[in-house]
C-alpha cells in the first residue's frame, strides 16, 4: 500500500511541478527527515490529492486559497506554479485572489498579487 501511495504521490507532484521539481522537492525534504518526506508524498499527494470526488484543478484552487488566507507566500508561489502547469490561467488565479480578498483581507491579497507577479514573470 505504501509503495502505491508513494508512486501516486510522485505522479501527482510531477503533474503539478514537473519531474525535476517534484524529485528535487522530495530530496530536499528527505535531507531534513526521510520519514517526513515520505509521509508528505504518500499522504498529502498520494492519498489526499488523488482521492475521487474533486478534480485536481479544484484541489489546486483550494490549496492556493488556503495558502493565501494563511499568508504562506513561499508555498503559495510553488502552488501557483503548479496551478499554471495544470492549465489554470493567470486570470483564474486573479479572480481567486480578488474573491478571497473579501474573506482573508487586503494584505493577504496584496501578497498573493505580488506572488503571482513573481511566478508569471519567472515563466516568461
Amino acid at each position: 500500500m505504501a509503495d502505491d501511495l508513494q508512486r501516486k504521490g510522485m505522479e501527482l507532484r510531477t503533474q503539478l511541478f514537473g519531474e525535476k521539481a517534484a524529485k528535487a522537492g522530495h530530496e530536499y525534504l528527505k535531507g531534513f527527515d526521510e520519514d517526513f518526506a515520505n509521509f508528505l508524498n504518500e499522504q498529502v499527494f498520494g492519498a489526499i490529492w488523488t482521492r475521487p470526488g474533486l478534480p485536481t484543478k479544484t484541489r489546486s484552487f483550494i490549496t492556493m486559497a488556503a495558502l493565501m488566507a494563511l499568508g504562506r507566500a513561499p508555498e503559495l508561489k510553488i502552488h501557483m506554479r503548479g496551478a499554471l502547469n495544470l492549465g489554470i490561467t493567470k486570470d483564474e488565479i486573479k479572480e481567486l485572489i480578488i474573491h478571497l480578498s473579501q474573506y482573508s483581507g487586503v494584505p493577504t491579497a496584496v501578497e498573493a498579487i505580488r506572488t503571482l507577479g513573481e511566478v508569471t514573470e519567472a515563466k516568461k
